[in-house]
């Protein structure tokens, strides 16, 4: 930890938090009552990960601010932004709205209290016993703070925690619980002094945070993490291939012995929308059915690639070009990871744009009564998949959750059926909504008249989507492919 000058750290242009100036007034009180009761964090090259209000407000009153300096990580740009706050604090898995804070009360404590006597009480930690610690306070644990703090320290990072004298854990539970589960003996602590306000400092700590507003650049980030994990490979049909056949478990269905099946209802020729690692396309052609795939964020390695993007691209739009018509188009699991409700619209346009009269759309995504969704809404319940992620509700819009923070954060949406009747009736005239093993489905006809503007407004996202290593940059290729196909100019 150093004692540096504000001009030494720089805001993280990925930072995720929109500043609320009544919030970043009680951060600035705050800071004068209790001083920096933890450090801030940043790269060795200055780029805050942790820390961004205090660095603003310590700037107003003319301090130097203590800084941890840790060696940049890959992952930096891709989510510890949201690994510092949700371990920070200790939230609970609900904890995501901050505007309802009493402001004029808090100003009005904090206002009545005496100057901190020394700014920096970080700077003099006290190492403590983990089991005393835990013994006095057992009655805190949180699970999800707990795990927070798991994928914080997957960081190599030990953010000390905050004490009174008795040894009562005002910030950083979770961590405490982390440090526990990795048998560690002592743990840094920063040591209130006795005549302070404990239990306002608590609340400071906990509870004074601003709210998520995602910028341009994090949204990008958003949507590169978009694609399908390597864990995720499918060894059946998923429920957005199957639904229409009213089977309960998708392991339970035999493709080789539904073959005519599968061919009478989805026809000569499908498009696979959002393709993922392509497990379902590969089924499909062992029997006979012609497949065209789009996935621009395919992953063939860990990461996916703007040269992987571009080639899945190139395939597509040849076969777009060629007007080959489909008979079937899907969109499998393909919406849940879509993480804005624009970009939504984006897909669905262009899918529509590709649908004859006599093309059927299928549609399954996660809905709201999946476990996942139950588990992040509620707070209770917490499964392996939940506890290992740290996932939480963002307020954006209804059904969305962020998670995997700190292996490339990802926005999952969960569906309520009367929004994805919504989605699709703007495109289709035939719209069927239904239900399936915890997704929404969707089957779709009779497409409307092509909107050239809608259309080249979608093709101008989707064939510029955005990458770690660059953009796909394909835009005009896709406007031309697209105009030829279907006999207007774009």
């Amino acid at each position: 930890m150093e004692l540096v000058s504000p001009e030494t750290v720089v805001a993280d242009p990925h930072n995720p938090r929109k500043t609320d100036p009544a919030r970043l007034e009680l951060v600035r009180l705050s800071l004068e009552k209790f001083g920096f009761l933890l450090p801030l964090y940043a790269t060795n090259s200055g780029v805050l990960l942790s820390g961004h209000q205090r660095a603003v407000a310590a700037r107003q009153l003319g301090w130097q601010l203590p800084v941890v300096f840790r060696q940049k990580d890959e992952r930096d740009a891709h989510g510890v932004n949201l690994t510092f706050n949700r371990a920070t604090n200790d939230f609970r898995l609900t904890d995501t709205d901050h505007s309802r804070l009493p402001i004029e009360a808090l100003f009005s404590r904090l206002q009545d209290l005496p100057d901190a006597p020394d700014p920096y009480p970080c700077l003099t930690m006290e190492q403590w016993s983990v089991r005393e610690l835990l013994s006095r306070n057992v009655d805190r644990f949180e699970r999800y703070a707990a795990n927070a703090a798991r994928q914080l320290a997957a960081y190599n990072v030990q953010m000390p925690i905050v004490i009174t004298p008795h040894g009562d854990v005002l910030n950083g539970v979770g961590r405490l619980q982390e440090a526990s589960a990795r048998r560690q003996d002592m743990i840094d602590c920063v040591v209130l002094k006795p005549d302070q306000d404990a239990d306002l400092a608590r609340f400071i700590l906990n509870k004074l945070s601003m709210d998520f507003s995602f910028s341009d650049g994090f949204k990008d980030v958003l949507r590169n993490n978009a694609f399908r994990r390597a864990r995720q490979r499918r060894r059946s049909l998923g429920s957005g291939y199957l639904f229409a056949f009213s089977v309960k478990r998708c392991r339970d269905f035999s493709i080789g012995k539904h073959r005519k099946e599968l061919k009478a209802l989805y026809g000569e020729r499908l498009l696979d929308f959002g393709a993922g690692q392509g497990d379902e396309a590969r089924m499909l052609r062992k029997i006979g059915v012609k497949v065209t795939t789009f996935e621009p964020y395919r992953a063939p390695g860990k990461k996916p690639t703007v040269t992987a993007g571009r080639r899945s691209a190139f395939r597509f739009l040849k076969a777009v070009s060629q007007q080959l018509p489909f008979s079937s188009v899907m969109l499998s699991s393909v919406l849940n990871s879509v993480p804005f409700e624009t970009d939504r619209e984006h897909v669905v346009t262009i899918c529509a744009a590709l649908c004859s009269p006599d093309t059927t759309l299928f549609a399954a995504a996660r809905s709201r009564k999946d476990p996942n969704w139950k588990e992040c809404s509620t707070g209770i319940g917490l499964g392996e998949t939940s506890s290992r992620s740290a996932r939480f509700v963002l307020s954006d819009e209804p059904g969305l959750a962020v998670s995997e923070l700190n292996a490339d954060p990802k926005i999952q949406k969960y569906f309520q059926p009367s929004e994805f009747e919504a989605l699709f009736e703007r495109h289709f005239g035939a719209v069927t909504i239904g239900e399936h093993i915890n997704n929404v489905t969707a089957v779709c006809q009779r497409p409307h008249p092509v909107n050239p503007a809608r259309l080249r407004k979608a093709l101008e996202f989707e064939f510029d989507l955005p990458y770690a290593d660059g953009r796909m940059g394909l835009v005009e290729e896709a406007l031309a492919a697209f105009s030829k196909r279907l006999g207007v100019e774009l």
